[in-house]
């Protein structure tokens, strides 16, 4: 089943209160008595399909003091069906997290996340999330951008069309790396020969 942005709006309280009951799940705290863990406020965001879809992301990348370490930014399934369905970002101190999405048929999408001061409510733990804390990926390359549950806004992403399924080394600076590679060609040809052009050539 392929979601776009304007059909998965249109879903009804139904699919959002599911994707509510997962949200909550991911934030409460273990080890805490009675049942002050199951409401704290969101300390980690969702990022993925909402209908356990196989999504092809090739690589995450965060970058921003709020980020995890790397080997805390992975994609996971239920581990039976399916092995990439989804990702979630847990902050790790107060401040951005640029999170870049490496899709192998799409182009490439940062999501910008803001976590602010640590919580303090009970037995809660972790830093607040004050961006949305569930954002969807569209099942479909041709679904859009990554969007907000609660909305439907794309207003903290970013697309990067040369992004592809190369890796991170093409999302570091997409639009100068052809120009930065005819600069560096142009230094180099110049300084073979003492400075001068070679014989014939024209800038």
């Amino acid at each position: 089943m392929t979601f776009t942005k304007r059909s998965w709006l249109l879903a009804g309280t139904f699919t959002f209160a599911a994707v509510g009951l997962g949200a909550g799940a991911l934030v409460t705290q273990p080890g805490c008595a009675s049942n002050c863990g199951s409401n704290c406020p969101p300390s980690q965001v969702y990022v993925g399909s909402i209908d356990n879809v196989e999504l092809n992301i090739y690589n995450i990348i965060g970058s921003g003091p709020a980020c995890p370490a790397p080997e805390g930014l992975y994609c996971t399934g239920d581990e039976t069906t399916t092995s990439c369905t989804h990702f979630t970002v847990a902050g790790q101190a107060q401040g951005i997290c640029n999170v870049t999405i490496v899709f192998a048929d799409r182009p490439t999408e940062v999501l910008h996340l803001e976590f602010g001061p640590p919580i303090q409510q009970g037995c809660c733990h972790g830093y607040s999330v004050l961006s949305d804390s569930v954002y969807v990926i569209p099942d479909s390359p041709s679904g859009g951008l990554i969007f907000a549950a609660d909305g439907g806004s794309s207003s903290a992403v970013t697309e990067i069309e040369d992004g592809g399924a190369d890796g991170p080394l093409d999302t570091a600076a997409p639009a100068d790396s052809a120009s930065t590679a005819d600069s560096a060609s142009t230094t180099d040809s110049a300084s073979a020969d003492g400075g001068a052009p070679d014989d014939g050539a024209t800038d």
